[in-house]
């Protein structure tokens, strides 16, 4: 699960804002009745646009099993998902939405545990809480915990919507000095490729910096290097090339890899400056 926070920190924030006693009650009233009267008006001014509530629709055909061990009734339901993100825009796949960007969204599953007067508890289930959680049945009551009321319902979704704005403005921040970071280091590479005519081209991750000099049309050299190594190895780095090219050019096989099919456009050296035939 790529959820916006570690997973452990979402189930406990859920458990922070619910308790293991009924406390929401709801009387009287049919889920979608409940959901437009109730959740709502309970998510309008959290964000703009705001979160959705997506009623649960039961699959006429399940593919998960259920154990022997745990095939009793299980005197709860699903309801439906509350979806937390700072995107703007959804995605709609198969009838549901996920957004563009899964570690900036979260899902809350809701429940109604029926009591023996008819009436219903509202729950939800700390392990649940993510972006696929609500796709699995309940396997055990032990799962759910209860809400409160409406305020502690609205609580939870504040804390998690703190989470996934602190996560966002750390994920821009780390990007915009990684982005600073290849930007430096790519022009270091042309200055080696420029003088040493070779094509390359350069891929990032959180960590690492690839770099993928062009041996010849069929094969390449790929290097890694992590983002903290690479003023250390940018003095070798030459060396290395320029060896590793001229043992390929003398037909000295060592392990590379095809390049990869459309994964990027080639850097190619600068052309070199014309020379004055007359004043040569």
């Amino acid at each position: 699960m790529q959820c916006a926070m570690h997973p452990n920190t979402c189930r406990k924030i859920a458990k922070q804002h619910s308790q293991e006693t009924p406390g929401w009650v709801v009387r009287d009233i049919a889920p979608s009745e409940w959901a437009e009267q109730a959740i709502q008006p309970l998510l309008v001014d959290l964000t703009t646009p705001p979160p959705r509530f997506e009623p649960y629709q039961e699959r006429s055909s399940p593919t998960w099993i259920i154990p022997d061990d745990c095939s009793a009734k299980i005197p709860a339901r699903l309801i439906g998902c509350i979806h937390l993100s700072i995107e703007s825009e959804p995605h709609n796949n198969y009838g549901r939405s996920y957004y563009y960007d899964w570690g900036r969204s979260v899902v809350v599953p809701l429940y109604w545990v029926d009591a023996s007067d008819g009436s219903h508890q509202v729950a939800i289930a700390p392990e649940r809480v993510g972006e696929h959680g609500y796709y699995y049945p309940l396997l055990k009551m032990d799962e759910l915990r209860y809400l409160a009321s409406p305020e502690a319902l609205r609580a939870l979704l504040k804390v998690f919507l703190d989470g996934l704005r602190q996560r966002a403005f750390k994920q821009r921040k780390a990007s915009k000095v990684r982005n600073l970071q290849t930007q430096a280091i790519q022009a270091q590479v042309r200055q080696i490729a420029n003088e040493e005519r070779f094509a390359f081209r350069i891929a990032t991750s959180a960590r690492l910096i690839r770099i993928e000099v062009r041996l010849d049309e069929n094969n390449q050299l790929t290097l890694s290097v992590p983002f903290t190594e690479f003023e250390n190895a940018l003095p070798q780095l030459r060396e290395m090339i320029v060896n590793l090219r001229a043992l390929h050019q003398r037909r000295i096989r060592f392990k590379t890899h095809q390049c990869g099919y459309r994964s990027g456009s080639w850097i190619e050296p600068d052309l070199p400056p014309e020379v004055d035939s007359i004043s040569s």
